[in-house]
């Protein structure tokens, strides 16, 4: 049972990745799409930044205030 349960799963993962490997290469610019918050085009349009960016500008805006507020 396991090995059938186990052959059924590898299969299926080769059909995906394959199909994945396909559109990749039939699309004119084919690439990966971008996962990363601040390297995608449409997160940045939405107006959405990385939450490392935003700490740092916090963290920077803390700096430069004088009356000890924590918040941004």
């Amino acid at each position: 049972m396991f090995l059938k349960i186990l052959l059924i799963s590898v299969v299926l993962l080769s059909l995906s990745m394959a199909g994945m490997m396909l559109n990749i290469l039939i699309k004119k610019k084919g690439k990966f799409p971008e996962y990363r918050v601040g390297h995608n085009r449409a997160l940045r349009k939405e107006g959405i930044s990385c939450v490392k960016h935003d700490e740092i500008r916090c963290h920077n805006k803390r700096l430069k205030q004088s009356d000890g507020c924590m918040g941004c």
